[in-house]
């Protein structure tokens, strides 16, 4: 994320936001936003992007996972431990765009999502 900061842009995190009614951020343009969700990538699953958001509106930054802190005498995350993955986004131009992320393996690509979170974008 040292890049962004490099940029000098507004960073505004929407944290694991739940899975209920779509949520709208607002933002204006060049904010930059982050979306953090708790994740397994021992279990095979990872959090993907349904489908790219309008590039007009929106893009994608950057994305990575962050593994659970060490809490072993050696200094390793215990075995089958979680984490965190983290999207960054930036408001491009004004209009509105849906981030859809699916929770799945990549290749079970016939089976539901064990999870799904939605998030509209209005960039004015």
């Amino acid at each position: 994320m040292s890049v962004l900061g490099a940029l000098g842009l507004l960073l505004i995190a929407a944290t694991a936001w739940a899975g209920g009614p779509v949520q709208t951020l607002v933002l204006k343009e060049g904010q930059v936003f982050q979306v953090t969700l708790a994740a397994n990538h021992t279990t095979g699953y990872k959090w993907m992007l349904a489908k790219m958001p309008d590039a007009k509106v929106v893009k994608l930054v950057n994305s990575e996972y962050v593994p659970a802190k060490p809490q072993a005498p050696d200094g390793k995350a215990p075995v089958g431990a979680g984490g965190q993955e983290v999207w960054a986004f930036q408001a491009v131009g004004p209009g509105r765009a849906m981030i859809v992320l699916n929770y799945a393996r990549p290749w079970e690509k016939d089976k539901k999502p064990a999870k799904s979170r939605s998030l509209e974008v209005e960039v004015r």
